[in-house]
């Protein structure tokens, strides 16, 4: 488990690394989002930071009920306004149960989303995404799950 933690550490610090090369404003693109957000980093419901590091990067982290997480997302075009993107990217969520009647216990999701987003001119934000998922939380072990997430939020 911690080689998986460190694996994923890795992944989101080269993101940040290649970023640092990238001087432009973006084409006057407002960086930073705040969203509203169902399963996808923050499952069961929660808010996410989203900011865009590169022309192609975002990274993002998330606080929900009950859980936290962190995420990047690579663009496939140019991340630009009034356009449908595609993207893929890598998320890692801790979600903590406690001891619920239906669900209980703790666990890591990593997540590999598939999806589009959507930036809007005044700032509008949304983003739809599915994809396979590791769930470590499971009695029997480490079980692969499908996902998906959805976002709605103000960029800023």
């Amino acid at each position: 488990m911690k080689n998986f933690i460190l694996i994923i550490l890795v992944l989101l610090s080269s993101a940040t690394v290649f970023s640092q090369e990238n001087k432009n404003d973006f084409g006057g693109l407002k960086k930073n989002a705040i969203s509203f957000t169902i399963l996808g980093t923050t499952p069961v419901i929660g808010l996410t930071y989203e900011r865009i590091v590169s022309n192609y990067v975002s990274l993002e982290i998330g606080v929900g009920l009950p859980s936290v997480g962190i995420g990047a997302k690579v663009f496939f075009s140019k991340i630009q306004e009034q356009k449908m993107m595609f993207n893929t990217g890598l998320t890692a969520t801790y979600v903590d149960f406690g001891n619920g009647y239906l669900l209980n216990g703790n666990a890591v999701v990593i997540y590999l989303p598939i999806g589009l987003s959507y930036y809007g001119l005044k700032g509008f934000n949304f983003g739809v995404d599915v994809g396979p998922g590791l769930d470590t939380g499971n009695e029997d072990g480490t079980i692969l799950i499908p996902y998906a997430g959805l976002k709605l939020g103000k960029r800023f």
